[in-house]
């Protein structure tokens, strides 16, 4: 069956534009550059393709038994340590530098660390595209360069400047678009490739694709709350299981605005780093005392 949606192709100076009003209106996690990376840089390994992050086959079964965790079935613990990382050199420095830059005692750790902030910043732009106008970057892996940070990511490129679907008024009418270019392709078999690679669970890794995404299509508080919170529910609708993982709640700040902060339901051990400190959203943190932790803010 053919998608129900049709990539447009935009010319790199409009993209750049484009993604640029993003970036400065809404914030830097939003940000990415169109194009291969040219000069100095085109030489140099400092991106890493995301396509080569992943394990092989493990987007195989995106919309078929690979996802049966998100959807509701599956997502057991650890499966134990291989000696190598099945996404090859790139996987390793990705982790790597995450490893490093968080102070994580344990690889599995570090991969709970690093899938959220990677959700909450490579795909970001996507999620809030269509949110503002059902419009959907095409960020799937094939399509996607990464450059490691210190603590997350330092950078992201569009290969070839695309949307994956075009602006809809109906978001629904985009919807499979977003989550084909965010989830199927993406993070969802990159939580599997570091589900395979560290003793990682699998639910605490979707508990991070789940805690990026929402954070992504809330963070920059393009819309009203209520609107946000309706727009999280039909993204996470299809996938119960992704939905159980956490909530999206409404807190009013000192300022009087309302904003909505993702509260997990899973543990990303960001407590056991070299910071020694809970991450906002712990879920080890009774729920009212984050609340009023945000609220503070």
């Amino acid at each position: 069956m053919s998608a129900p949606y049709e990539p447009v192709l935009v010319d790199e100076l409009t993209a750049l534009s484009a993604l640029t009003d993003l970036a400065s209106t809404y914030g830097p996690r939003y940000h990415m550059l169109p194009g291969e990376p040219t000069g100095p840089e085109a030489r140099s390994d400092t991106w890493l393709p995301a396509d080569r992050l992943l394990a092989p086959d493990a987007d195989g079964g995106a919309r078929g038994r690979g996802r049966e965790g998100a959807r509701g079935r599956g997502g057991g613990e650890g499966r134990g340590c291989g000696a190598e990382v099945w996404g090859g050199g790139e996987l390793s420095r990705l982790l790597g530098a995450e490893w490093r830059g968080s102070g994580h005692r344990t690889a599995h750790a570090a991969a709970l660390t690093l899938v959220a902030v990677y959700a909450g910043r490579v795909t970001a732009a996507a999620m809030l595209g269509w949110a503002l106008d059902g419009g959907v970057w095409d960020v799937r892996p094939h399509n996607v360069l990464v450059r490691p940070g210190s603590h997350g990511i330092a950078g992201v490129r569009l290969r070839e400047p695309r949307l994956l679907a075009a602006p809809a008024r109906e978001r629904a009418a985009t919807l499979p678009a977003l989550h084909e270019a965010v989830l199927d392709t993406h993070l969802l078999p990159l939580a599997r490739t570091l589900h395979g690679a560290t003793r990682a669970g699998l639910r605490q890794l979707y508990g991070g694709v789940a805690h990026g995404c929402a954070t992504a299509l809330s963070a920059a508080a393009p819309r009203p709350s209520a609107e946000l919170a309706e727009l999280w529910q039909e993204f996470v609708r299809p996938l119960p299981g992704l939905a159980r993982l956490g909530d999206l709640a409404e807190v009013t700040h000192r300022d009087g605005s309302r904003r909505l902060h993702y509260l997990r339901h899973t543990c990303c051990l960001y407590y056991t780093s070299a910071e020694a400190v809970r991450c906002a959203s712990c879920c080890l943190t009774p729920r009212a005392e984050r609340l009023r932790a945000y609220a503070a803010q």
